[in-house]
């Protein structure tokens, strides 16, 4: 049973400087003739950033153009934020772009500048900086999980979370835990990924933020799939997969009433790959209900790769080729299969995706298999099961569970710190009356003592006058 990939990612990319963010309702035209009129000073830097960030999208080379130009600005006038925004801004567009490597030393760079930038910024402008900060680490989580190195990916991602949590940013908070989810799914550990998806959801529900719902109501769709594709029993199955489109549909809903394309391609690529999946489960070779799931997995599947296409998403391009390709191989149409697996592995291996590789190896191999061509069946079988072990080893599963201790640990004890710190607090205060009422109690005496004497000498004054 070939294993959806395409679970949908959170990725907190939107910086808080509202010179830049406020470009997403801009447009090009209208940027570039305030790009005319700009000197080379920060506002310029802006104005660069906010075209490139809206070419992302429509024109991914254009957005990696201008973001190097925001750049190189940025440095000339020594504007140490811009330097940091326009380093994350070209780890996003190169990432969108497939290059993985680049995309994280662009994301680094970013990270350099904030730490530096916390150290010696004023008090009052430290938490702005430390948000620019938590955003580049959770980018930089994504970018890992992609790569197949989940313990990198889940260290950033708890150190996001813990950043976010200082912060009190529950915006940041729902993000990074529907991000720790999405490693516990590629892991196979349902429960979990569930577990964190359901808590984001919730947050997502607790500020209304319909972005926020409508991904984890996919992501909680793609679970129930695979659970309903491992369901020893039939009536369970269905249920399951009822309840997987229930939340597919939910989530489709809230992302076209968003205007969310590449949530939308996501979304339907998911339901194409949950409709292949039901077909598989019918063996009879000519059922007219297994060539009609077929037909609608393609539908989908090709209404997914439409929208990649037109954001020049890789990832989704290649995500859908190889699910085009799969349903190709179930029906037999093996010329087709071959060819849309192919280029799909040709951008897996520019890209270095190397999950979605390792799923496009075994589905060649099958292919291969079918049709008799066994020595090419196993080639790609053994370069499937090599990344699958260098993926999913048992170190790995240990060091990924030795993450979540080490965040659930420093959590206990940040607040144990803080509990010990309030008491400690507490009994200063309390330690500084006590001195306050002593010192209060002491003149008091001392002004008894001194008002006795001063009696005490009147009265002697008193009885030598009489004598």
């Amino acid at each position: 049973m070939r294993k959806r990939f395409y679970i949908l990612a959170y990725i907190s990319i939107c910086l808080l400087d509202s010179s830049i963010c406020y470009a997403q309702q801009s447009k090009i035209d209208s940027l570039q003739s305030l790009l005319k009129k700009d000197k080379e000073d920060t506002n310029k830097v802006n104005h660069l950033g906010a075209i490139a960030w809206e070419y992302k999208f429509k024109a991914p080379d254009s957005s990696i153009k201008y973001g190097t130009l925001s750049l190189k600005l940025s440095q000339k006038v020594k504007w140490q934020v811009g330097i940091g925004n326009s380093y994350h801004y070209l780890g996003e567009f190169n990432w969108r772009q497939g290059n993985s490597s680049l995309s994280l030393a662009n994301y680094k760079q970013a990270l350099a500048i904030w730490d530096s930038l916390e150290k010696n910024i004023e008090p009052n402008r430290k938490a702005f900086i430390t948000n620019l900060k938590a955003s580049t680490l959770s980018n930089i989580g994504v970018v890992n999980r992609n790569q197949g190195d989940y313990p990198k990916a889940l260290d950033y991602d708890f150190k996001a979370l813990k950043t976010y949590e200082e912060l009190q940013d529950k915006h940041g908070i729902a993000v990074i835990i529907g991000n720790i989810g999405l490693i516990y799914y590629n892991q196979g550990d349902y429960q979990k990924a569930l577990d964190y998806y359901f808590k984001s959801l919730k947050k997502g529900e607790e500020l209304g933020d319909k972005t926020l719902i409508a991904t984890p109501l996919g992501n909680i769709g793609i679970v129930y799939n695979d659970q309903a594709i491992n369901s020893k029993s039939q009536t369970e199955g269905d249920s399951l997969f009822n309840k997987a489109l229930e939340y597919y549909l939910k989530s489709l809903k809230m992302k076209e009433e968003l205007g969310n394309k590449k949530g939308i391609g996501n979304t339907l690529g998911n339901i194409g790959s949950m409709y292949a999946d039901e077909a598989q489960k019918i063996k009879e070779d000519k059922s007219a209900k297994k060539e009609l799931l077929e037909q609608k997995a393609l539908e989908y599947d090709f209404k997914a790769l439409k929208i990649g296409e037109e954001l020049g998403d890789k990832n989704r391009i290649t995500i859908q080729f190889g699910n085009i390709g799969a349903v190709y191989t179930d029906s037999k149409k093996y010329a087709e299969a071959e060819k849309y697996l192919l280029q799909a592995l040709a951008i897996d291996t520019t890209i270095g995706f190397l999950n979605h590789a390792k799923d496009t190896h075994e589905q060649l191999s099958k292919l291969y298999s079918q049709t008799n061509r066994y020595q090419l069946a196993l080639e790609h079988f053994k370069k499937a099961m090599t990344l699958k072990d260098s993926l999913f080893n048992a170190d790995k599963n240990k060091e990924i569970t030795r993450k979540e201790m080490n965040y659930e640990f420093e959590k206990k004890e940040a607040a144990a710190a803080a509990v010990a710190e309030k008491e400690k607090a507490v009994a200063s205060a309390e330690a500084q009356k006590q001195r306050v009422v002593l010192i209060l109690v002491s003149c008091f005496l001392i002004l008894v003592v001194a008002f006795a004497g001063f009696i005490l000498r009147a009265l002697r004054i008193t009885q030598k006058q009489k004598h």
